[in-house]
């Protein structure tokens, strides 16, 4: 089935045809796309803008170097690619390293250090070459996946891509690995791609790379639509510098989130694929036409056009109207605890509950094990009246706390699993982009749906919105 079968209103669609002739030909220069294809010469360029990329580990220009380089030198992990690679061949991704120093791929297979040798003589003699020539070889560190989509790509770190024209973000969509596609971001493999709403930076329809249209995640029930991208602003504007800096008038820029650094981009392409169309169920075409011409003088007009023209507009209307981030019911959060321990879960935002509290294996993963162990030893009794809890409580907070530092208060809790004494430390709780310090009581959630709740005392940053379903 073609692209142009998917919707009634084929005048909307951008055809192959069209995208050579009208966009990739008339806008795109020589010069602009050597720097696309070379993805050195994209690092390169990238760097010099200050717009950031994954950390270059090497580059193998020849044999010569091949046969100089150590391969024990190596990282566990990292990513191997050809420089002016086409669609994904050739790059190798790499978890880790066994005893025998064969590396690990995210569908486990192994490959040996002399068969990795292998490989990159065929990306040298341009195998994988965009116009199979002799090519060289890029190797970076490996992004680590952001908590945000730690349930929704396996193995492999997903991918968002940016179509760019005119210095106006034009449309998006992010590309989740599979089992089926061992890991790769790849949608001919059998990833999922997911489109993006460019105003909200949310996620909304999806479809398969071999079965079609999908809601849910592959084998879960994790609703594909509503999944909040981070950094979404930065990215987009990102976006846009990299088109300034590289003078491509229409191109994909493509993004991976480190958990750590936010937004790299990995790749430039002069010569976008049409599939983004699929996963936001809309053409390109209309929207290309409606950015023809328009005069974009800044980054930030540029991001603010593409927001309001080609995204929804209401629920970023109502963040900057109150001052504060719209959330769901059910959002995937980050914990910060002691020696820079943290964990990140879903979390159900109870506006029902009076303070957060997280399970005890949360607490654990965040250094506070004595307290932890407090908490299972019995002395903060269940089940006890109003008047025993608040007498009880009391006497604990003044002597609990000389032993165990980390505990910021002692109190009484009437919830709707009974009345109890907790006790609650303080921490850092991460929601969308807002990091803020909160406390949390520590409880044994193991036998409830949520291992952490998010109560209104930490919710006076947000908005809540129930409409919004993960």
């Amino acid at each position: 089935m073609s692209y142009l079968d998917y919707w009634k209103n084929r005048k909307q669609v951008l055809g192959i045809n069209e995208r050579n002739l009208s966009y990739i030909s008339e806008y795109n220069t020589n010069k602009a796309k050597k720097i696309a294809d070379d993805k050195v010469l994209t690092k390169t360029v990238l760097n010099k803008a200050e717009i950031p990329t994954p950390k270059l580990i090497t580059i193998i220009h020849n044999q010569k170097e091949l046969r100089e380089l150590d391969f024990s030198s190596l990282p566990n992990s990292f990513v191997l690619k050809p420089v002016t690679g086409l669609e994904g061949g050739g790059i190798e991704i790499f978890y880790n390293r066994d005893k025998q120093n064969n590396w690990i791929r995210g569908d486990k297979s192994k490959v040996s250090p002399d068969e990795l040798y292998h490989h990159c003589i065929d990306i040298l003699n341009g195998r994988f070459s965009i116009h199979q020539d002799p090519d060289s070889i890029l190797i970076e560190e490996r992004v680590k996946i952001h908590h945000e989509f730690k349930y929704y790509s396996y193995k492999g770190t997903p991918d968002i891509r940016v179509i760019v024209f005119n210095n106006i973000p034009i449309m998006s969509y992010i590309r989740l690995a599979t089992k089926e596609s061992a890991g790769k971001a790849n949608l001919a493999m059998g990833a999922v791609g997911v489109g993006i709403d460019l105003a909200k930076g949310r996620t909304t329809t999806a479809i398969h790379g071999k079965s079609g249209y999908i809601e849910y995640v592959p084998g879960t029930k994790l609703r594909l639509s509503g999944l909040r991208i981070p950094y979404w602003s930065k990215m987009l504007q990102y976006a846009v510098e990299a088109q300034k800096a590289t003078n491509l008038k229409f191109a994909a820029v493509d993004f991976l989130l480190d958990r750590d650094l936010g937004p790299l981009i990995v790749e430039l392409n002069a010569r976008p694929g049409l599939s983004i169309q699929l996963a936001n169920d809309d053409g390109l075409r209309w929207r290309l036409k409606k950015a023809t011409g328009l005069k974009v003088k800044d980054v930030e007009k540029g991001v603010r056009l593409g927001k309001d023209m080609f995204g929804g507009e209401i629920e970023e209307g109502i963040e900057s109207i109150a001052g504060k981030d719209l959330i769901g019911i059910y959002e995937t959060v980050t914990f910060y605890g002691k020696d820079e321990k943290s964990t990140a879960t879903i979390a159900k935002v109870d506006t029902g509950a009076d303070s957060t509290s997280i399970d005890k294996e949360i607490a654990r993963k965040l250094g506070f094990k004595d307290i932890v162990d407090l908490v299972e030893s019995g002395i903060l009794p269940e089940g006890v009246t109003r008047e025993e809890g608040i007498r009880i409580s009391e006497k604990l907070m003044k002597e609990l706390p000389q032993k165990y530092p980390d505990i910021h208060t002692v109190d009484f809790i009437k919830s709707s699993h009974g009345n109890s004494v907790r006790v609650t430390v303080k921490l850092n709780i991460k929601i969308q982009d807002t990091t803020f310090e909160t406390k949390a009581s520590i409880f044994d959630r193991s036998k409830l749906t949520y291992n952490a709740i998010i109560g209104r005392k930490s919710l006076t940053k947000f908005l809540i919105d129930p409409s919004k379903i993960r």
